[in-house]
């Protein structure tokens, strides 16, 4: 046997021990030692199986599922066991050899017309034995899978057909008739070889590709509850971070950087999205319609888009219609949600307990007696006593309900294909009065017009609508978040109908108020391309695309009486609305050669794209009633009104070679020329290159001839560079407000006045990178890795330089920052099966290292904005704590803190001082230093799938680390102005009974903005580190023998829980990924059950 059987034979047994416990090491003797008692012949078989090398083959339908078997043997042959299990049944058994028993019905076997006895072997085309093919009668339950020889034995019909099959080979199909040995060698499915992913203007071989590119299939996206694509990518892709903060219904999209933060400027770091080759918003397709995704992640795949691709590039390819193929297809399901995690605030007589320790903590009178505190606790008084959860009521208030719903039409001729679909989403959330529903299409057509001239077209659009309840000081997260704050001991709802508040705060009243907030908006993208090809492998293509996007939003804040005492007045109203479309012009000339063993492809392209923008809003108050909400029903009086508009223009030329020497080394080519109006014209065009080489090591015939088990091994490098046009509209121009009044002899006139001064040399920011990689493939592409290295230098960031107050005026930004990224990629597949079973596993990790390595004018850092030279974007700049004080004595003896410090505060290091060593004192001036990062520094995700038969389940394990993260003032601080209190912090407090240096929380006080404690330190950061179970999946399909007599190819029925849990050791009660800020959403996890038909 040579080495490659045996490596085979070892992963196969290693992968059932540790993925299916199905077998188990080789037995010496093929004796056993059964006890069992009241068991079915099935659990007689595996405890057989898990002492032994057999593997018992039978049919499913001829064993029954009694559990009348008692055995107790000890150390006999397997021959006693089996023979005292099968007495009383009609079954009899043949062991065939020392790792294959076959279980037979007696009266199968006497009615010799009927079935007849067939052995074989399976094997590869080397003659390798296959360990675990499945051999199955076909359209039938009876079958078995090959021992650990390929060797295989069954009882089938006569002149019946075998359907053989393993993952990496190409399915057999094998007539019995004359016929009962048998030695079947499958072929090589080539598929894994010729897989082809979408790059930019066009398509490649997988085994071909020597830039940087990551894809996600369809199958990885269907049948999860999300509602926004964006979050789809999430835990699936390396070197993609995917943070998703809110799960705000209709609001719950999640960000997406590629290879890290590259700028810190409004130029962004968002990727470029392309939907179907037209920009857009990854949110604007609807997962069920995606056939797959591409991310372009270095210079050499995404340089074709120039000024655009500084962030990466996002291809989305939408499902089509398939010749020869008609099909119907349902997928729907209904859920429900709720808060992932919520914070464990105190009961009101609690609250009241510790507010007093509070109070004595800083020499003041207690707040309340024990009277009153009883009074709390009884609950006799729940309108001057309440004990009300603000927060848990407003996020449980609402139902949760979630559903979503996909149906397609496909069908294809030889000339004409065509795909039509409908989605519904409607999501009610977690708080009342708060619901987004969502109707979308999708229709795309391909007709071969003449036999070289072909059309290709795509229709796309969504309309959305969103209801949220409303309050006087902002929206529906502003009312969650400052619910945080409300303690138990405020009031809510009234018996009498008033209510309870602090300050305006007052969630029950709002919700109870007419006020509301509805955003209804839509999105239209159409393309149409015609193809045509005039000579054998030259193509010429013209391609026009549309995008237009609206909404329209009304804000409507009523009057709220709160008590006698106070109402918020008045009413009203504000409306706005917009709309943007863009416009997209494209030709591309495309031709491909072979001349022997060279081969040439051509690509070139020239696109224009236009942009324009609008939109208004008016504002009107003191409405007759809360119950009409048109604008010309308020007063004129106070009334505003404004709006704006914009336009940018870019055009480009582009071209893309690619060049194959006997199929292992390959050169690739990018170059794209843009020009843009956002820039003045004496620096409005820029060219942005890249070179990538290739080298399919092997296809060298010392590892093709002598190491067959590797079947790709690829070595990858390319550099290129990369602009960002996204700087603003026209920032080289003086921008002039009105409204500005000047003195004219004894009267004041209004005018205008240049408000910022322009900087008429800005340019685009400019990214370069570097990256190495290699793709590995073996065992006939069971399992395949990915390496990548990259070094990415952004350089040119538009940054804020200061000015004097003497200019009069803002400056612009300029180009005078630059910032580097440098990181590793990982990515694994793996695909097994043996017999029945099927295991998929999917693991990617990427590190990034963020570091600002330039400012302006050679400044080290600027800590206005968290910039530090060295140091990651997003930087928090604060002191390091060294515990708590724990006496006065403590205090003493600790150099001078920056505040008055008590036993029980933050004790903050003395790091530095003015001759560079510290000085016992501590300040802001020295003493504060870089702590951390909110930017992630590692992603990762790990998707297990498994079939069994009809059965299937899916995990998707998605994180982020290596960053730190702090909480907001009323979620970090208790009592914070006039704030609650979580049992978290009062748990874990100082206090003088317990000076625990290291407490996790201070002693207890009445804390504001100003309060000494809550400085930015180590003491509040944690490590925002999280693995989230981002989807677990458990289905069910249906035998195809069963659904066809209804006229149903596929019917299958499943569950589906989406951030189901996460580990980490953020805040208790607190999830992670949540915004900080006052105002937020919870984040969600989903549970729901669904469907899926075909037709």
């Amino acid at each position: 046997m040579n080495t490659q059987s045996r490596l085979r034979k070892l992963l196969f047994m290693v992968a059932c021990f540790f993925c299916m416990s199905i077998m188990n090491a080789f037995a010496q003797e093929q004796q056993v030692t059964v006890e069992l008692k009241n068991a079915t012949l099935q659990q007689v078989f595996k405890s057989i199986e898990r002492q032994t090398t057999y593997r018992f083959s039978y049919r499913n339908s001829i064993l029954d599922n009694k559990n009348n078997i008692t055995i107790s043997k000890h150390q006999v042959g397997v021959s006693v066991i089996l023979d005292e299990a099968l007495k009383g049944r009609a079954l009899t058994y043949t062991i065939v050899s020392d790792k294959s028993i076959v279980i037979s019905d007696k009266k199968g076997k006497l009615s010799s017309s009927k079935n007849k006895h067939i052995s074989g072997t399976v094997k590869m085309p080397d003659g390798d034995p296959i360990i675990g093919a499945n051999v199955k009668v076909d359209g039938t339950t009876i079958g078995c899978i090959t021992d650990l020889d390929g060797n295989f034995v069954l009882d089938v019909p006569e002149n019946s057909d075998l359907v053989v099959s393993y993952i990496g080979f190409l399915t057999q199909k094998v007539s019995t008739k004359n016929k009962s040995a048998f030695t079947i060698t499958l072929t090589e499915d080539t598929e894994i070889l010729d897989e082809v992913v979408v790059v930019g203007y066009g398509t490649q071989k997988k085994v071909n590709l020597t830039g940087s590119v990551s894809s996600v299939s369809s199958d990885a996206l269907e049948n999860r509850p999300i509602t926004q694509t964006s979050q789809a990518l999430s835990g699936l892709a390396s070197g993609v971070t995917v943070s998703q903060s809110s799960g705000r219904p209709g609001g719950d999209q999640a960000s997406i950087r590629i290879r890290g933060m590259g700028t810190f400027s409004g130029a962004g770091s968002d990727p470029l999205v392309l939907i179907d080759g037209l920009s857009g918003s990854i949110n604007d397709v609807d997962p069920n319609n995606i056939a797959s995704i591409s991310v372009l992640k270095d210079a050499a795949s995404a340089s074709i888009y120039g000024t655009r691709a500084a962030n990466g590039v996002i291809l989305i390819e939408t499902k089509r219609g398939k010749k020869g193929l008609t099909q119907v297809s349902y997928s729907g399901y209904v859920g429900w949600q709720r808060a992932t995690k919520l914070p464990d605030f105190l009961d009101s007589w609690e609250y009241a307990v510790m507010k007093n320790e509070a109070d004595r903590n800083q020499n003041r009178a207690e707040t309340y007696t024990d009277e009153q505190i009883e009074l709390f606790r009884n609950g006799t008084d729940p309108d001057n006593y309440p004990n009300v959860n603000h927060l848990k009521d407003l996020v449980t208030s609402g139902s949760g309900l979630q559903t979503g719903h996909n149906i397609s039409f496909s069908s294809g001729g030889e000339k004409l294909s065509y795909l039509f679909a409908l989605g519904y989403l409607r999501q009610e959330g977690i708080v009342a009065k708060n619901d987004y529903t969502k109707y979308n299409f999708q229709f795309n057509i391909d007709n071969q017009i003449l036999h070289n001239l072909h059309l290709k077209a795509n229709f796309s659009g969504w309309t959305s609508q969103t209801n949220q309840p409303h309050t006087g000081d902002g929206d529906m997260s502003r009312m969650i978040g400052m619910s945080v704050r409300e303690n138990a001991t405020i009031p809510g709802r009234k018996s009498d109908g008033t209510y309870g508040y602090q300050d305006n705060f007052c969630p029950e009243g709002w919700m109870d108020s007419e006020s509301f907030y509805k955003d209804n908006s839509k999105n239209f993208l159409a393309g149409i391309e015609l193809e045509w090809e005039p000579l054998k492998d030259l193509f010429f293509s013209g391609k026009m695309g549309y995008n237009y996007s609206n909404y329209y939003n009304k804000e409507y804040v009523s009057e709220l009486v709160y008590d006698a005492n106070k109402e918020w007045s008045p009413n009203s109203l504000t409306v706005s609305n917009g709309n943007t479309t863009q416009m997209t012009l494209q030709f591309l000339a495309r031709y491909g050669k072979t001349i022997k063993d060279h081969r040439f492809d051509v690509l070139l392209g020239v696109s224009q794209e236009t942009y324009h923008t609008n939109w208004g809003e008016g504002y009107r108050q003191d409405f007759p009633n809360d119950l009409l909400y048109e604008l010309n029903a308020g007063s004129e009086t106070g009334q505003k009104a404004t709006g704006s508009a914009g336009e940018w223009g870019l055009r480009s030329f582009f071209g893309r070679i690619n060049y194959s020497y006997l199929n292992r080394y390959l050169v690739e080519v990018n170059a794209r020329y843009d020009g843009t109006s956002r820039f003045p014209s004496h620096g409005r065009w820029g060219l942005f290159p890249s070179v990538s080489l290739g080298w399919r090591i092997s296809e060298e015939s010392f590892i093709k001839d002598n190491i067959s088990w590797i079947d790709n091994l690829k070595l990858r490098i390319s550099y290129g560079e990369l602009g960002n046009q996204n700087i603003g509209n026209y920032p080289y121009q003086n921008i002039i407000s009105l409204g500005v009044n000047y003195p004219f002899g004894n009267s004041i006139s209004s005018g205008a006045a240049v408000s910022t001064l322009a900087n008429r040399d800005v340019t685009w920011e400019k990214t370069a990178v570097l990256d190495f990689g290699f793709d590995l493939a073996i065992l006939r592409g069971k399992l395949d890795f990915t390496f990548d290295f990259f070094n990415k230098n952004t350089s040119d960031i538009l940054y804020n330089i200061s000015a004097s107050n003497i200019l009069g005026m803002t400056p612009s930004e300029v180009n005078a920052a630059s910032v580097k990224n440098t990181g590793i990629e990982l990515a694994m597949n793996y695909h097994a099966q043996w017999g029945n079973f099927k295991l998929h596993l999917s693991p990617n990790f990427s590190y990034f290292r963020n570091e600002v390595t330039s400012l302006a004018n050679g400044k080290n850092q600027d800590i206005a904005q968290g910039l530090f030279v060295g140091e990651s974007l997003n930087s928090i700049y604060g002191y390091v704590a060294d515990g708590l004080f724990v006496d006065q004595e403590d205090i003493d003896n600790y150099p001078t803190q920056p505040y008055t410090a008590e036993p029980g505060f933050i004790r903050y290091k003395d790091i530095s001082g003015p001759d560079g060593v510290p000085d016992g004192k501590v300040d802001d001036t020295y003493d504060r230093v870089v702590l951390g990062s909110t930017l992630p520094k590692f992603s990762y995700g790990l998707t297990i799938g498994c079939e069994y038969k009809g059965f299937d389940f899916s995990l998707l394990l998605q994180g982020l680390g290596g960053y730190k993260k702090s909480m907001g003032d009323y979620q970090a601080y208790a009592f914070y102005n006039s704030g609650n209190i979580q049992r978290w912090q009062v748990e874990n407090r100082w206090t003088e009974e317990n000076p625990d240096r290291n407490a996790k929380y201070v002693k207890l006080t009445a804390l504001n903005g100003g309060a000494g404690t809550i400085m930015t330190s180590t003491y509040w950061l944690r490590n925002g580190s999280f693995l989230r179970a981002k989807n677990i999946q458990i289905g069910y399909t249906f035998p195809v023998s069963l659904t066809k007599k209804i006229h149903i190819s596929k019917a299958r029925i499943y569950f589906s829980g989406q951030n189901l849990f996460c580990l980490n050791s953020f805040y208790e009660g607190w999830d992670p990924e949540l915004s900080q800020e006052q105002s937020f959403y919870p984040i969600t996890a989903v549970y729901s059950f669904g469907l899926n038909l075909n037709f």
